[in-house]
């Protein structure tokens, strides 16, 4: 994916309480930078909605998407930057040979995983769609993918960010705008998959999640093609950083109305005509 540069990005960062152009002396430009300096702490819900409602209108020409984490990600011990890669690549294994090692592992764990799924479910539209068998895979937690999980909804991206700590990271993304079920900018070398337009509607948890997720274009299938010839950088979705928050005393924004998503909502086993299903394919592929 290309990184986002533009002098008329507007964002947050740990320096400036208000929004700032990114092309300003002193202020960290959109994506690996940004995501090696410190988040900017939001310690107030109303103050979190002023925020990402400047961001998104000052930042028109995007399609803003969140992705909430209760720690941050960074490959290796010595690392700065926020690393947002998807679950498949999200593992730092210092000598190549064995990273290539690993990853072909997994890749393997992947093809299996969508075999088993065919098997149990065999739908034309599974058996058709790569992307729908990576993004029920990915949902359910059979195996790792190369699709990052994100989301248009601030309360569910809050949700996950949080946790029962009552503090977390809130990523804020900038990519091309959406246009229908599977979104693809050539320009950006992304798409981005809406999982209500994909996925059938007895899948529940894509649906209750509100999820979204994002990936590489032309997508990432195998040990071969992933981080492309920048390294360890390409595959990273902090290429498309725009804001990072530092959320803090999040127990206390109750008060404010803010409510978190219960887990029954987000993850609806009890009811989910797929969950059993999935989790079928899961003990199969780890027997």
């Amino acid at each position: 994916m290309e990184t986002i540069t533009n002098n008329t990005i507007m964002v947050f960062d740990a320096g400036h309480n208000e929004i700032v152009n990114s092309a300003s002396d002193s202020v960290a430009t959109p994506g690996f930078v940004l995501s090696n300096r410190d988040g900017r702490v939001v310690s107030s819900y109303v103050e979190l909605l002023t925020k990402v409602a400047s961001l998104s209108y000052h930042n028109l020409r995007f399609q803003l998407l969140f992705r909430g984490q209760k720690t941050e990600y960074k490959m290796g011990d010595n690392a700065n930057t926020s690393d947002l890669y998807p679950s498949i690549l999200r593992q730092f294994v210092p000598r190549k040979d064995e990273r290539n090692k690993t990853l072909e592992h997994e890749f393997g764990l992947l093809k299996n995983a969508e075999q088993l799924l065919i098997e149990q479910i065999p739908r034309r539209d599974l058996i058709e769609n790569q992307i729908l068998r990576w993004a029920i895979l990915q949902h359910y937690e059979v195996c790792k993918t190369p699709l990052l999980d994100v989301s248009a909804s601030l309360q569910s991206a809050f949700t996950f960010a949080i946790g029962v700590r009552g503090e977390g990271w809130l990523y804020v993304l900038a990519f091309p705008q959406l246009t229908g079920g599977v979104s693809v900018s050539v320009e950006s070398k992304t798409q981005v998959i809406n999982l209500s337009q994909i996925c059938p509607p007895k899948a529940l948890r894509p649906h209750f999640q509100q999820g979204l997720l994002a990936s590489d274009y032309p997508e990432i299938r195998s040990q071969e093609q992933s981080h492309g010839q920048r390294g360890m950088r390409g595959n990273n979705f902090s290429a498309r950083l725009l804001t990072k928050f530092k959320l803090q005393n999040c127990h206390a924004w109750s008060s404010e109305g803010f409510t978190p998503t219960p887990d029954e909502l987000l993850f609806p086993n009890a009811i989910d005509p797929w969950y059993n299903l999935t989790q079928r394919v899961r003990d199969k592929l780890n027997a």
